[in-house]
């Protein structure tokens, strides 16, 4: 059975102050520290920013979840956190035994000036794919980003919507996960491809779970099939999208 269960989610961020990386307060804090016989850090260290708060939802086969927000609501953390990049600091996420993939700005492992071949191999690295296996499907994934007769030139002859169409294509046909966790990258390029892919997905992956970072109405309405709205933090909203959207809107105009 695919499920995702969260319960009282909670992200607590290590901030530095500023004064930490400043060589002259360092310094008058050490010779005190000798002259007093003590280990004051004072309020030069690390404080802590409560990032996300008590987040909690449940999704069930074939659920697709769009994250939305204001910039800055934790929509990222979440992601990364539910993707184990980012460590919780309390509560739980459980997704049984299933086995997932974070779609999570793949493009920054990618090398500009080497061949695209080469770059959907290192992806697949990135990915944790064997190299066999993404040579296999090298020439499928290519074919479906329209991007074949492209395959030896560099990376960075690429437009940025050519770009999303290579790692859509690589992260969708190379295997199928049973749980996706997906940044704003799915809403960039052409809205053709974009078609193309929701059918794909639609046709390929109707019993999966999907979690999608996005700002784009258009996108969460045609995919998704739930909304958790986050406000700084805090989640204020978790059930149908059409209503989740609704409440978004209200939160956008206040």
């Amino acid at each position: 059975m695919i499920k995702l269960e969260v319960k009282n989610l909670s992200v607590h961020y290590p901030i530095k102050s500023i004064n930490q990386y400043l060589f002259r307060a360092r310094l008058i804090q050490k010779i005190k520290n000798f002259f007093y016989k003590k280990n004051e850090v004072s309020d030069i260290y690390i404080k802590k920013i409560l990032a996300l708060k008590n987040i909690q939802f449940n999704l069930i086969e074939g659920d697709r979840l769009g994250l939305i927000g204001l910039n800055g609501s934790g929509k990222s953390t979440l992601l990364k956190c539910l993707a184990n990049i980012l460590p919780k600091t309390d509560g739980t996420v459980d997704m049984g035994d299933n086995e997932f993939l974070p779609i999570i700005q793949p493009q920054a492992m990618c090398e500009p000036d080497d061949t695209i071949e080469n770059n959907l191999i290192l992806l697949g690295y990135y990915l944790g794919y064997p190299k066999k296996q993404i040579l296999e499907n090298l020439e499928k994934i290519l074919t479906f980003a329209d991007l074949l007769k492209y395959r030896s030139l560099p990376l960075n002859t690429l437009s940025t919507g050519m770009k999303f169409r290579l790692v859509f294509s690589f992260c969708f046909l190379i295997d199928k996960k049973k749980i996706f966790f997906i940044d704003e990258f799915l809403t960039t390029g052409d809205e053709k491809f974009q078609n193309k892919g929701f059918d794909y997905i639609n046709n390929n992956f109707s019993k999966n779970i999907i979690v999608l970072c996005s700002h784009s109405r258009r996108v969460i309405e045609k995919f998704c099939n739930k909304v958790l709205i986050l406000q700084s933090g805090s989640q204020v909203y978790f059930g149908p999208a059409k209503e989740g959207l609704e409440n978004y809107q209200k939160l956008i105009n206040t």
